[in-house]
């Protein structure tokens, strides 16, 4: 046991190169110890075969990287790493040969050392990140094919276009775009329904025809009956009703250019035809102070005005319907046609004592209610003398005036009530039933006087 521990620490202390092995080896011969110098060869040689088993399994390992290198090339995102651990592989390779060159230290290690290349697949980008991809200035590629970039490309300067066209259409509709309006629903002859904007009124004045009426055009001169419901339009916008002939069941009648007195809304009437309905917004100064005050209207508000004409009448304007055959020779004898005055002869005989009521004509058209306002031509006669006193005939236009409320003559408030629309009626007015007996001085009316009319009842609203 001695002699052996005195060999290993012997080896311990003794060089390492090949001059040292030498010269130890000479050592011991000289020594005179037997099997001193055989020993180092021997070992020597087993140096030599587990250098070139060694050197073998390097070059296996070299294969194998080399391999390995060769098939993970195939990926591009990990190209360059490839190609470096190749490179390494051949370094360590060649270092290994120069290494094989050398003498081997007969303690070397019986298991060399393998290095294992790792392939591309297995490098997360969180551990190694190829020097390209990570530049400054440079993003990292975007992934897919280049016919998915070029349809990137399309739809990129699809939606670019797109959106120039919206922006464009949009300046252009808010250039263009209409200004705020009232809005009126409703059926015609009867009370519409008007909602005012929220906005602001628009700078000019606006007018629209909501429905379009197929009766008689309106002529200049004519008479004209229409139902009128008027707004007010704030100037931060919204409104209030300030006038409606439809609540209180009594349109406006009068002369066509003159009917509202607003001269923009009467000349938008002339030429209407019966049954339509216009809406007009006026600023203030198309009102004016007179009206304007009257409705209590703002100077900084606008003017909203519906209208219906429901009807217009000139003054050829006659009774219309079927003729009826009166043969009392007590009462006075009316002839003449339509569209003309007609003609009334007094018979020799006394004027009655009763209001008489004859129809000479029979219309078709709606019967006149109490509180309605009458459209009517009229011709009146004195009994006495039979002189023309009043007529519209003459005048050149129709009449109009509320009947059944005390604001004619009795016997036209209880004669003209309940006759139809279209019918012509000979009225025989006794002085009670007439001016009385005061009579009427500025018409040549005497209390006494018996009054002869014929009245054609043209309408009644």
């Amino acid at each position: 046991m001695s002699e052996v521990k005195g060999r290993e620490q012997t080896r311990t202390d003794e060089p390492q190169d090949a001059e040292g092995r030498d010269a130890s080896a000479a050592d011991a011969t000289a020594s005179g110890e037997p099997g001193a110098a055989e020993r180092p060869e021997t070992e020597d040689a087993e140096a030599a075969e587990r250098s070139e088993e060694e050197g073998a399994t390097a070059a296996a390992g070299d294969d194998d990287a080399a391999k390995r290198a060769e098939a993970e090339a195939q990926d591009e995102d990990a190209k360059d790493t490839v190609v470096e651990a190749a490179g390494a592989a051949e370094s360590a390779g060649a270092e290994d040969t120069e290494a094989d060159d050398e003498p081997k230290s007969r303690f070397a290690h019986p298991d060399p050392i393998k290095l294992k290349i790792p392939a591309a697949k297995e490098i997360s980008r969180s551990e190694f990140t190829p020097h390209a991809l990570g530049a400054k200035g440079r993003g990292a590629p975007r992934s897919g094919t280049r016919a998915q970039a070029k349809r990137r490309r399309i739809l990129y300067t699809t939606a670019t276009v797109v959106l120039v066209a919206l922006v464009a259409g949009a300046a252009v509709w808010y250039e263009t775009r209409p200004e705020p309006s009232v809005k009126v629903t409703g059926a015609f002859g009867k009370a519409p329904s008007v909602k005012v904007p929220k906005d602001k009124p628009p700078v000019k004045q606006q007018m629209k025809e909501v429905v379009s009426g197929s009766g008689r055009a309106v002529a200049n001169g004519d008479l004209v009956v229409a139902q009128v419901v008027a707004y007010q339009w704030g100037a931060k916008g919204g409104g209030k009703e300030l006038l409606n002939t439809y609540s209180k069941k009594q349109p406006i009648v009068g002369q066509a250019g003159q009917l509202t007195g607003l001269t923009t809304l009467d000349k938008a009437i002339t030429g209407r035809k019966a049954g339509t309905r216009l809406v007009m917004t006026l600023p203030y100064k198309e009102v004016g102070d007179q009206i304007a005050q009257s409705l209590q209207l703002a100077k900084t508000d606008d003017f909203v005005v519906t209208v219906d004409v429901l009807n217009s009448f000139g003054k050829t304007s006659s009774a219309q319907g079927t003729p009826q055959k009166l043969d009392d020779p007590k009462l006075p004898a009316v002839t003449g046609g339509a569209g003309a005055a007609p003609t009334v002869k007094i018979p020799s005989a006394d004027a009655p004592d009763k209001l008489q009521v004859k129809t000479l004509i029979q219309g078709n058209g709606p019967a006149v209610q109490k509180g309605q306002t009458l459209i009517a031509q009229y011709h009146g006669v004195l009994w006495r003398d039979g002189k023309v006193f009043d007529s519209s005939w003459q005048r050149g236009e129709p009449a109009s005036f509320p009947i059944g409320v005390g604001q004619v003559i009795p016997g036209w408030d209880t004669g003209l009530v309940g006759q139809k629309a279209g019918s012509r009626v000979l009225l025989v007015v006794p002085p009670k039933e007439g001016y009385g007996s005061k009579g009427s001085p500025q018409g040549g009316i005497k209390g006494t006087d018996t009054l002869v009319f014929v009245v054609d009842v043209l309408g009644s609203y």
